[in-house]
C-alpha cells in the first residue's frame, strides 16, 4: 500500500511505491543509476517513465512510428514501434 509523504521543500504530495523486481533489473536499475549520474533509483524510474511517456505520445501522434535519428550520417536509424 501507498504512503502519503510531504516533502518540507515542496508542495507536491508523493507516494511511497514497493516493487518486487528481479536482482538483474535491480541490476539494470543500478548502471543506469550510475551511467546517468541520477541520485537515486526512484529518478531513473522518474526519468524512464517520462522518457516513455514521450515516446508514447509521439508514437501515438505519428501512427505508431517514432524514428531516432543520430549525429553520425554512418549511424544507422532506429524505428520503435511504442504499444
Amino acid at each position: 500500500m501507498a504512503r502519503r509523504s510531504k516533502n518540507q521543500n515542496s508542495k507536491v504530495v508523493k507516494k511511497a511505491l514497493n516493487l518486487r523486481l528481479p536482482e538483474t533489473v535491480i541490476e539494470r536499475l543500478e548502471e543506469l543509476k550510475d551511467l546517468s549520474e541520477a541520485d537515486s533509483l526512484s529518478e531513473v524510474v522518474r526519468r524512464a517513465l517520462s522518457t516513455y511517456e514521450l515516446l508514447l505520445n509521439h508514437s501515438k501522434k505519428e501512427n505508431g512510428k517514432t524514428i531516432l535519428e543520430f549525429p553520425d550520417p554512418d549511424q544507422d536509424k532506429i524505428l520503435l514501434k511504442i504499444i
